[in-house]
């Protein structure tokens, strides 16, 4: 599999009752969230069973457990809310209080991005580029790619100017892969930036410009490009940009 982005799963998963009971060290005030947020659930509120599968998930104010965080964003999940659909998604996608099982994963992932969430949308564009969890579909590959790199996600942009640059899913455009690996590339993703880099150096798709792809794989390297490294070394360039060197304390 590609390396996806370890989406940060559930940064924001908890709701109302479930925010509130985090930032307190109050055991009365937890015990009100938790049995808040079991009411709502227990009673069919989708918010209620989303924000108790988030309190088990996190075991914040309740001993973690993935396999009720799982029967609860299920519940929320099968009512249609957006963000349950994604974490059910992901702990199908990931094995987490259940065996991993890629075609549930990519369902619910499905369910989630056509409502709207690009987390959503980056796991499945990744699940049909690779046929995990589903047939491998370059096009519905690049569609979601797109969608979610349009609402500017710097990953996505990359993945975007790779296909681009490959003519995978779409027909080969290197003016597009330039345009969207300068965006990612704004946004310090290092593969971008390596990639653009190597357009510059190269000449590929590009007017060649070595100054511009040296600076921009100066910049991969420190944004964590390993490969840089071995260019820089090579081309006998310095690891720091000179405007990152002017700015470092004396």
């Amino acid at each position: 599999m590609k390396n996806i982005l370890s989406i940060v799963l559930i940064n924001s998963i908890l709701l109302g009752t479930a925010a509130i009971a985090a930032k307190t060290d109050s055991g009365e005030m937890k015990e009100r969230a938790v049995s808040s947020a079991q009411i709502k659930a227990e009673a069919g509120d989708a918010d209620g069973q989303f924000a108790l599968g988030g309190l088990y998930y996190q075991g914040i104010v309740t001993k973690q457990n993935y396999a009720k965080a799982l029967y609860w964003f299920a519940k929320a999940a099968v009512q249609g809310h957006d963000k349950a659909q994604f974490n059910l998604g992901y702990m199908y996608y990931d094995g987490r209080g259940t065996a991993k099982d890629p075609v549930k994963a990519f369902h619910w992932f499905k369910e989630s991005a056509e409502q709207g969430d690009m987390k959503a949308q980056l796991y499945l564009a990744d699940m049909y580029y690779n046929g995990y969890g589903t047939k491998q579909d370059y096009q519905e590959a690049f569609y979601w790619y797109k969608k979610t790199a349009d609402a500017g996600y710097p990953k996505a942009q990359h993945e975007v100017a790779k296909m681009y640059r490959a003519g995978l899913g779409i027909n080969k455009d290197m003016d597009k892969a330039r345009e969207y690996l300068d965006k990612s590339s704004k946004q310090d993703c290092a593969d971008a930036q390596y990639d653009l880099a190597q357009m510059y150096l190269t000449g590929d798709g590009v007017e060649k410009n070595t100054e511009e792809g040296k600076v921009l794989m100066q910049n991969a390297y420190l944004n964590g490009k390993k490969d840089a490294k071995a260019v820089l070394d090579q081309n006998k360039w310095e690891e720091i940009p000179p405007f990152v060197i002017k700015q470092l304390p004396e």
